[in-house]
């Protein structure tokens, strides 16, 4: 028992049980995150609601809305039976003005309703008017973005939570306006009104509304804001803890600097070698790749001229690489290299070679491959490529060219580097985006 108490502190003090109690205390707050409290933004009851009605005229020129009771948002829409479609609604007022550039709710994650219907509707539509900067019009509520929800009828007369995922920018506003792309994403950044309609068309007769609550609501810290502040914290403490272990080593060397005096010129020696190892590094940093020292001791090793093998060999250049460099920056650029990169390390097989050759360029060494196998792959990171999307540039467009050869073993690999070379360049002089073999 003595002895068990005895090494208990120094089981306290060890690397693994740290990790251990670093890993509990993390996962720990990472499940907290659901017990956080929300944030609620109530719109309805309020005694200040602004809230309008829309609808078209009957044959009598009588509005098909009206309200039965404003204050309590109590409505209902006369449909009329005449053969044509209409339509019938009302605008919650969020902002100060319907028309303006309204209130930041991208803080929320869903709308709570509570909606008392009576009718033969078998559709509801919930929607938003979100003013859209550089595109919206103050004055003009209708080029405001409309986002909708459509949620079927036996859902409304009862608590209802819909989730901001669940909207969709509608078509007729896209088709009415010519909005550009980027502004076919929904957004609630600034959000002018909420409002509720049935189905366009609604179908005849009578509908009532008694709206009794409306409310957003979210959380305070996202789920990706809270993991992200968990990792935040913890690569602070591991610079802060790393900065105090180097300030203990740097105590260290300056204590025993007299004592490593007589070693100064081994040291000399093994810094020579480590910096010459650190140069023949057979990675490229960038990429993960071989680098061009790599793949060359791979070709030396395995083709020399006393060792003749059936081998293919893909060379792939960037296409205009200097403008992606020019219009995106080198870190675009170095973007560009890690994502091809990562396409020839997960499309090819285990047994092939890729390396970065140098700048744009790289090359894939295929062991007992024929031609045609070659080529097969070779089109295939071609297409690949050309359909990569970039998260951080959505317009831009890579493409590469792509030089194929093989020999079966008789010529040497040097011939084979050559004419592969050659064919990358008539890619190349051919416009591009394209495969060509010798």
């Amino acid at each position: 028992m003595t002895n068990g108490f005895r090494y208990y502190p120094t089981i306290r003090s060890s690397f693994i049980y740290k990790l251990f109690v670093s890993c509990l205390v993390t996962l720990f707050a990472i499940y907290a995150h659901r017990f956080l409290p929300l944030k609620t933004l109530q719109v309805v009851p309020a005694h200040d609601v602004q809230a309008n009605l829309y609808s078209e005229d009957n044959s009598a020129g009588v509005p098909m809305a009206s309200w039965l009771n404003s204050d309590k948002l109590i409505w209902q829409c006369n449909i009329e039976d005449n053969g044509k479609s209409h339509g019938c609604g009302a605008n919650i007022v969020l902002a100060k003005e319907a028309t303006g550039t309204g209130v930041d709710l991208s803080g929320y994650d869903r709308v709570n309703i509570d909606l008392e219907y009576s009718g033969d509707a078998t559709l509801f539509r919930f929607f938003t008017r979100n003013f859209v900067e550089g595109f919206s019009k103050k004055d003009d509520l209708n080029s405001a973005r409309f986002s909708n929800a459509l949620i079927p009828v036996q859902y409304i007369n009862s608590d209802l939570s819909i989730s901001f995922s669940e909207f969709f920018v509608a078509e007729w506003w896209v088709n009415t306006y010519q909005v550009p792309r980027q502004y076919m994403r929904t957004d609630f950044n600034h959000t002018n009104v909420f409002g509720i309609d049935l189905s366009y068309p609604t179908p005849p007769g009578i509908h009532r509304f008694h709206l009794k609550k409306l409310e957003f609501v979210g959380l305070w810290v996202s789920k990706e804001e809270w993991h992200l502040g968990i990792l935040i914290f913890w690569i602070s403490a591991i610079f802060i803890l790393g900065g105090y272990n180097l300030w203990q080593l740097k105590r260290q060397h300056l204590a025993e600097r007299l004592r490593l005096d007589s070693l100064i010129s081994q040291n000399s020696v093994l810094e020579s070698e480590t910096n010459h190892y650190k140069q023949l590094s057979r990675l490229d940093q960038l990429t993960g790749l071989l680098n061009r020292h790599g793949l060359t001791y791979y070709i030396d090793k395995n083709f020399s001229e006393e060792q003749y093998r059936q081998v293919s060999l893909i060379i792939i250049d960037i296409d205009f690489f200097k403008r992606i460099n020019d219009s995106y920056g080198h870190s675009g650029g170095d973007m560009v290299l890690q994502k091809i990169a990562l396409a020839l390390r997960d499309n090819v097989r285990n047994n092939d070679y890729s390396a970065r050759w140098g700048g744009e360029e790289f090359a894939i060494v295929l062991p007992s491959t024929t031609l045609d196998e070659a080529r097969t792959i070779a089109e295939h990171l071609r297409s690949l490529v050309a359909s990569m999307q970039f998260e951080e540039f959505p317009d831009l467009q890579v493409t590469i060219s792509v030089g194929v050869g093989a020999i079966d073993g008789i010529e040497p690999f040097h011939m084979l580097f050559r004419r592969v070379d050659i064919a990358l360049y008539q890619a190349k002089a051919q416009g591009r985006n394209r495969v060509v073999v010798v």
